[in-house]
């Protein structure tokens, strides 16, 4: 049942960045504005999708991870005192539900809260570097993390962002991906790292 659901993903993404050229940008993404002193500010809404490999020690399989995810980024800059125009911290929260293909197949599903490096290398342009831990359910029994349960997803990653509009932008690149119960659960806790790539759209505020 998950394979069909993975082979429509793609699909998803594609209606998702076809709408998105029918929404408005907002107003005031034409011209830069001051971030205020001491706040937090959402200044991005995106989707994404991806895919990620791996395999696990204890089965003679390769995985396949099809990430399905949406992020908030909230500008950290006035909190920060960041007052480079061409420099943004992002506090992120990003909920997602992935689907995983193997010997079984099963589903991650949980909200990673991290944090996003934006360097602005030219205008259109931006490169970002990304960290981020997510605590999830993964549905799958395996040698290295035991019976379905709860775990941790941490991420790293670094990828470019492109503005395609003012306020509209595409972002790709590489995560790596480690998944453990960091002790929380009483069963094994091997660990499991994969590599991803992902892609997404983003709206910007």
């Amino acid at each position: 049942m998950i394979r069909p659901i993975v082979s429509f993903l793609p699909i998803l993404l594609v209606f998702f960045l076809s709408c998105a050229a029918f929404v408005p940008a907002p107003a005031f993404a034409e011209t830069a504005q001051p971030e205020r002193k001491g706040a937090l500010s959402l200044n991005e809404i995106g989707i994404g999708t991806g895919y990620a490999w791996g395999s696990l020690n204890g089965e003679s399989e390769d995985i396949s991870v099809y990430p399905g995810f949406v992020r908030f980024g909230f500008s950290a800059n006035g909190l920060l005192g960041i007052k480079s125009s061409r420099n943004t911290l992002q506090l992120t929260v990003e909920p997602f539900v992935n689907a995983v293909s193997g010997s079984e197949d099963g589903i991650e599903a949980g909200c990673a809260l991290g944090v996003r490096y934006l360097h602005e290398v030219s205008r259109p342009l931006a490169l970002y570097l990304e960290a981020s831990v997510a605590p999830m359910y993964y549905s799958i029994d395996s040698v290295e993390q035991g019976k379905a349960g709860f775990n941790f997803l941490d991420q790293f990653g670094a990828g470019l962002q492109y503005r395609v509009a003012p306020a509209m932008a595409l972002f790709g690149g590489y995560r790596f991906r480690h998944l453990s119960h960091a002790g929380f659960a009483d069963r094994s806790n091997d660990g499991i790292n994969t590599n991803a790539l992902v892609l997404g759209f983003s709206w910007l505020y």
